[in-house]
């Protein structure tokens, strides 16, 4: 499979067109000697004959001489897949502010991306119209609030948040430096657009616009309308062009990243007054569907404090390995707003990155184990089928006398 995709890349897309624009450096150095800790989550669902849910959210922090648990349970009254991940957002929080607090780690490795937790969550809150999800706003505000709490914690004291993903399809970088090509080759407003925004092919209008442009340019510019079709092209992500184009022991030029999302910037939600206006909306919504006129005023100063506290982050790929896909990893930048106004997406050679790199290479094991410590927190947090099935029992035993357990299905088809 990887070689049949690796030889469709070469052939049917320009990627020969991309290495120049595409910057990267070599690892080098000794890490310095850290205090490090890895966090990793997992989450649990089991379904109730009534229709309703138990949602288990457990997290571990795991440290060269501790392990942190934290464990939430709920009972979910609405299916949605929002909410147990939103409680998976808050666990890794907890238990990840905990490990600051109580064992002055230096650096703290969380497994998955920053920037789709931000953004996902903002727009559950701003965006959701689905009965489902409207109903958790309240739950995700939390999660909103809790996130960013850890990342004020971390710089309070001093410590560095690395956010590491195995598992993603980001198209940032992808479409960044194809929209630096086009916007190189042709003056049209769409192309400086989408150097700024990520990603205006989430707007209807600008597909459109894309496509008409692909017809106009493709009868007198093959290499331009090969450069639209690979940047159009979904299933073309970052990972499947650095597997060509990057070398392994080497990682890409830090990408400024700040408030890109395609969707806030042409709604005008691009501070952060009107993206709790948004929510505030959203909440009263939500708060209809449960019985209720009113809420807890503190929630939208919550939803302002967060949204004030992310920051901008860097964003780069790690390969360690030449037959390994490239770790993406994000760190949060000092003294930075993610929405502050000015969508940022950019590389920016000056940032200081590598005794991070260094350290992650240290760390690398192999293509499975591919972080030491977030091997660990995964093993500790992760639940496998036996636990599940533990939790079933005892949750259809502890329900039995509600008239409720008639019928316990487990999530995960066990």
């Amino acid at each position: 499979m990887r070689e049949y995709l690796q030889k469709r890349t070469q052939k049917e897309f320009a990627l020969d067109q991309l290495r120049d624009k595409i910057l990267y450096r070599k690892i080098e150095g000794s890490p310095p000697s850290f205090n490090v800790a890895g966090v990793d989550g997992g989450i649990g669902v089991v379904k109730l004959a009534n229709g309703h849910q138990v949602v288990l959210a457990r997290a571990a922090a795991v440290g060269s001489d501790f392990i942190e648990r934290e464990f939430i349970a709920d009972i979910a009254s609405v299916d949605s897949a929002s909410l147990p991940w939103a409680y998976l957002v808050i666990v890794e929080s907890l238990v990840g502010m905990r490990a600051l607090e109580k064992h002055g780690v230096d650096v703290l490795l969380m497994d998955g991306s920053l920037y789709a937790k931000a953004v996902r969550l903002v727009h559950n809150l701003i965006l959701t119209r689905e009965f489902q999800n409207l109903y958790y706003v309240p739950e995700l505000a939390t999660a909103l609030y809790t996130l960013s709490r850890l990342i004020k914690t971390a710089r309070e004291r001093g410590a560095r948040l690395v956010f590491v993903s195995k598992d993603h399809n980001y198209k940032l970088l992808k479409e960044h430096v194809i929209f630096e090509i086009l916007g190189e080759r042709y003056r049209d407003h769409l192309f400086q657009r989408g150097l700024l925004w990520y990603s205006v092919l989430w707007i209807r209008k600008f597909r459109k616009e894309l496509l008409e442009l692909y017809k106009t340019i493709r009868n007198y510019d093959y290499e331009g309308a090969r450069l639209l079709t690979l940047l159009i092209t979904p299933s073309i992500t970052d990972i499947e062009i650095l597997a060509e184009i990057l070398p392994s022991g080497h990682y890409t030029v830090p990408m400024l990243v700040g408030g890109c999302d395609a969707y806030m910037n042409f709604k005008g939600l691009t501070t952060v007054e009107r993206l709790v206006k948004a929510a505030e909306d959203r909440l009263e919504d939500s708060l209809i569907f449960r019985l209720k006129d009113n809420f807890n005023s503190n929630i939208l100063e919550y939803i302002r404090d967060a949204l004030d506290t992310f920051p901008k982050i860097y964003f780069f790929y790690i390969k360690f390995d030449r037959d390994e896909s490239p770790l993406l990893v994000e760190i949060p930048v000092e003294g930075t707003r993610m929405f502050d106004g000015s969508p940022v997406k950019a590389f920016y050679p000056p940032a200081r990155v590598d005794d991070v790199v260094s350290l992650l290479r240290e760390q690398f094991r192999d293509p499975v184990h591919y972080n030491t410590w977030l091997w660990y927190a995964h093993s500790v947090a992760s639940f496998k089928s036996s636990q599940l099935s533990e939790y079933a029992v005892y949750l259809k035993n502890m329900v039995e006398d509600v008239g409720i357990a008639r019928r316990i299905k487990l999530a995960w088809g066990l």
